[in-house]
């Protein structure tokens, strides 16, 4: 008893700098689950199959809304050369082949938590790719054994961000079997969280607002 009490001094000092560090602690813990609860997360997907005629699908795990705003699609070809297409919700839902909707596309409207939205199936953005692009491409005939990769990356509008969030996946083209298969070359969606390619990301959507616009 006679240690504590001439020790009383050192060891409040001790018991209050622990409770200090276990609020430290209980604060990062707080603000790391509130961070991380406010992050954006998209996920791009296949559904319906697993070739070209299956469905991309899009969806909402964030805990906020997010507004689905562009589909950009991506083909590398054998040769490393590129076609990049900005797809709107108009392309999405018409071709010029066609004046009915395509099967399976549903609206650009908001996604809360846990929703998810159709783009249509590759093959169909594909084609819209090649018919909105400079490609000199014609058709699906002329990508076979030329076409490796799809990217599909997805912007959308969340919360109270003034950027732009995004998302997006790559899939490998199998052009040897038929239908055609289309396998994702990770096993998750990329989030595009930095300031610095959101920011690129508004230059492009700018960009092809002045090309509309023209």
């Amino acid at each position: 008893m006679d240690w504590l009490t001439q020790h009383s001094a050192i060891l409040n000092i001790a018991i209050n700098v622990g409770m200090l560090a276990v609020w430290i602690l209980y604060l990062q813990l707080f603000l790391f689950t509130f961070l991380r609860s406010r992050k954006p997360r998209i996920l791009i997907n296949r559904g319906k199959g697993a070739d070209i005629d299956a469905l991309c699908l899009v969806s909402n795990m964030s805990q906020e809304p997010i507004y689905p705003l562009n589909v950009y699609f991506t083909m590398t070809l054998a040769d490393g050369s590129t076609c990049q297409a900005a797809i709107t919700d108009r392309d999405l839902l018409r071709t010029p082949e066609e004046e009915d909707p395509p099967r399976d596309v549903t609206s650009h409207g908001p996604l809360n938590q846990g929703d998810f939205m159709s783009i249509g199936s590759f093959r169909h953005m594909i084609e819209l790719s090649i018919h909105v692009s400079d490609s000199e491409l014609g058709g699906l005939q002329d990508l076979q054994d030329k076409l490796q990769l799809i990217e599909v990356m997805v912007t959308g509008a969340f919360g109270g961000d003034d950027l732009e969030v995004a998302a997006k996946r790559t899939f490998r083209v199998v052009t040897r079997r038929t239908p055609w298969m289309v396998v994702p070359t990770e096993p998750q969606t990329r989030q595009i969280f930095s300031r610095r390619d959101r920011r690129r990301i508004r230059r492009m959507t700018i960009a092809e607002l002045a090309r509309y616009g023209t």
